[in-house]
């Protein structure tokens, strides 16, 4: 019902757009650690077409993009932060925003640097990218001199989070948060962007009165067809009988 009405609102999918997003991720990404590492980041078929391809296909009638937050629920050890991080630097230099404010988010500094340093080492693998983005380590930000642009891992301890001009923010592990308190700060950031995207991405958990847990049973009605909302993109990966919910 979504797309339906998505489509009777002017909304289309270009299949140009999609390739551009993730042409992206096969020929300016790397993998950074394994047997892959320094290899080209092939994205799997679900990755291509679950994720990457609806989120940044999708084109509403005066251009811009028709998603503006996603939820993603993804089992463990399926390349959840790498697929992040990758997001995160195509928002940030291959988006055609001029001074992108870029953030992953998430409940604690160790956690919220996971999928800043996946993105950290993608960059320092590329040789692509090493050659146009600067990496400070010690404040956890990735730059982009060319569009003024920036990206950096924000925790919910971090002294200030008030006052951010969004234009991605990657949500990581949202089922950890402890409280509402960083998402409620964060969710309004993108207001004044043209085309903001706030995508969660996190395993199930446990806890029914969460954050997590209420954005996992709207993306679920969305997909039920029991919500329509054309602005919203969920998808979840669990089998019924073995969701943690």
């Amino acid at each position: 019902p979504s797309d339906v009405q998505a489509v009777e609102e002017g909304c289309w999918y270009s299949k140009e757009m999609a390739d551009y997003a993730v042409n992206f991720f096969h020929k300016f990404l790397c993998h950074s650690k394994g047997e892959w590492a320094g290899k080209p980041f092939r994205l799997l078929e679900w990755q291509e077409w679950g994720i990457i391809r609806p989120l940044f296909g999708w084109i509403r009638a005066d251009g811009t993009r028709r998603f503006r937050r996603a939820y993603l629920e993804v089992p463990k050890k399926n390349g959840k932060s790498t697929v992040s991080a990758g997001i995160a630097l195509f928002l940030l230099k291959a988006d055609g925003e001029q001074g992108a404010e870029v953030y992953s988010a998430a409940a604690d500094r160790d956690q919220a640097s996971i999928v800043f340093n996946e993105a950290k080492n993608m960059v320092q693998s590329s040789p692509y990218l090493e050659e146009l983005l600067m990496v400070i380590d010690s404040r956890k930000t990735i730059s982009d001199p060319a569009t003024r642009s920036t990206y950096r891992a924000l925790s919910a301890d971090a002294p200030t989070k008030e006052g951010l001009n969004i234009h991605g923010l990657i949500f990581d592990e949202l089922h950890a948060q402890p409280n509402r308190v960083l998402w409620d700060t964060l969710k309004y950031g993108g207001a004044s962007r043209r085309q903001p995207l706030f995508v969660s991405i996190t395993t199930a958990g446990h806890d029914r009165n969460t954050i997590c847990y209420e954005q996992h049973k709207y993306a679920k009605a969305i997909l039920e067809g029991a919500v329509v909302d054309t602005a919203f993109y969920g998808a979840i990966w669990a089998a019924d009988d073995k969701a943690d919910w």
